[in-house]
């Protein structure tokens, strides 16, 4: 890499995560549980962070692509650094470890443990912390810690993390822009966690729940996932799972603008809504049956959407009784997710919104050769470049899932496992049909369906740029 800038940008990262691991141990303090697996990779994670960052650099001009392969590098280094615990506390293989916290910050939730419940508290603590802090983005969230740049190049770093097609500044300062982001996040995490508690859950479990519903991942503290959770506080889940597959966007138009109607306006926000709403009544209508009575079903049918729409992965149930007609929708909703600049992850309600789009723009074409259409999206003009953009991820999205397919197959599952795993993995929602845990895959195709989890999270740019410049 040509631009050494980035490795001081790396180091500020790292330097940032060795903080991070700071609150596992201050858990392991008031547990009296070991130390030792957190403390060891958090002065690993000191001492290169601080080398690298006192690396003196004469070029400081940061790139949009240089954006992108800081991004790549930093979710692998910390998803490595992530892994040492497990593997240093556990003594498991580090294919495994490494599986088990790309899975956590790329708020998959997909785990090779066959018994959580037995996994100390310091080490059930991480999982769900790697969540919430995977959920905003590794980068934003050091970017909300330290300043990256002293100008506006940091946005690169922002645009290349954050999901979706676009990423704007909410407000003409970055750093205010992620504390107003940050503010809502933990706010409505701290909600869901005094909800919780309202309904009769311990405040361990509360904040663990919380913070994985809040970065949409699907880590808890049992092996039934949150099957024991009383009826009001699957309610709350629930909602709060479907609140956080929302653009953080329009929460900013709502607390800080008071722009209610604005808000309102999104098209993406309304797609979401209604998706949600048909896939519910969907589903409902083909699986009340299937239960003791409505109750039941609806609570289950709820859930169980808002879980799988939001690529959270969270079950209170076994999801393997639906019908072939209801799976095939949730596989969808799986790859489809929710919306851009959310937690989720997926091809994002947005980018389809421009797909379809660009086919009724082309159709129009054909059929008026002379007639000229422009895309909007919330009633703004959609540059060319990023409507090629949407159809290029669109192909490389397709692509990339069909190729891991075929490198996991190797492992002679049956073509539905196979299907349930690797789209699990890619769209980052854990929860999937038919596969209790990830323990049955080889070490190879562990490692390649974490390959696939941090491209899906990446959003596949900034691990090609990565590649591309690894290349030069």
């Amino acid at each position: 890499m040509k631009n050494k800038l980035i490795y001081k940008y790396i180091g500020k990262v790292l330097m940032s995560f060795s903080l991070l691991l700071l609150f596992p141990i201050l858990v392991c303090i008031i547990y009296h549980e070991p130390i030792i697996p957190f403390l060891i990779p958090l002065l690993i994670s000191l001492s290169v962070g601080f080398f690298l960052n006192s690396l003196n650099i004469q070029k400081k001009t940061l790139y949009a692509r240089d954006g992108f392969v800081i991004v790549a590098l930093s979710w692998i280094l910390i998803s490595l650094l992530g892994a040492l615990p497990f593997w240093f506390g556990l003594d498991i293989p580090f294919y495994d470890a490494f599986f088990e916290s790309v899975s956590g910050f790329t708020t998959t939730g997909a785990t090779i443990f066959s018994n959580v419940e037995v996994l100390e508290k310091s080490f059930l603590f991480w999982r769900s912390f790697t969540h919430f802090i995977g959920g905003m983005g590794v980068l934003t969230f050091v970017m909300a810690i330290i300043p990256l740049s002293k100008d506006d190049k940091s946005m690169h770093v922002l645009k290349a993390e954050m999901p979706g097609p676009s990423v704007a500044k909410l407000v003409p300062s970055i750093k205010k822009t992620l504390f107003y982001l940050y503010a809502i996040y933990i706010g409505l995490t701290l909600l869901e966690m005094i909800l919780l508690m309202f309904g009769g859950l311990g405040f361990f479990d509360s904040l663990l729940i919380a913070m994985a519903t809040a970065g949409t991942g699907g880590f808890t503290t049992w092996n039934s996932s949150l099957a024991t959770l009383s009826l009001f506080n699957k309610y709350v889940v629930a909602i709060a799972m479907f609140l956080f597959g929302v653009n953080f966007n329009i929460y900013f138009l709502i607390v800080i603008m008071k722009d209610l109607k604005n808000a309102l306006k999104s098209e993406e926000l309304k797609m979401y809504v209604g998706l949600y709403l048909l896939t519910i009544a969907f589903i409902l209508l083909n699986t009340y049956n299937l239960f003791n009575n409505f109750s039941d079903a609806l609570v289950s049918t709820v859930f169980h959407v808002s879980s799988f729409m939001t690529s959270t992965g969270f079950s209170i149930g076994d999801v393997n009784i639906y019908p072939t007609s209801c799976r095939i929708v949730i596989l969808m909703l799986m790859l489809i997710s929710a919306c851009a600049g959310s937690t989720c992850g997926g091809f994002k309600i947005s980018r389809l919104i421009i797909c379809f789009k660009k086919i009724k723009r082309d159709f129009l074409k054909v059929i008026h050769p002379n007639s000229v259409h422009i895309i909007t999206f919330d009633g703004k003009r959609v540059e060319e470049e990023v409507v090629n953009s949407t159809c290029t991820f669109l192909f490389l999205y397709i692509f990339l899932l069909l190729f891991i397919m075929v490198l996991v197959s190797f492992d002679g599952f049956s073509l539905e496992v196979t299907i349930n795993a690797v789209f699990s993995t890619f769209a980052n929602v854990g929860l999937c049909f038919n596969i209790a845990n990830f323990s049955i895959f080889s070490g190879f195709s562990k490692i390649v369906l974490s390959i696939g989890m941090l491209f899906g999270r990446l959003e596949l740019f900034p691990l090609i740029a990565l590649l591309s410049n690894w290349r030069k």
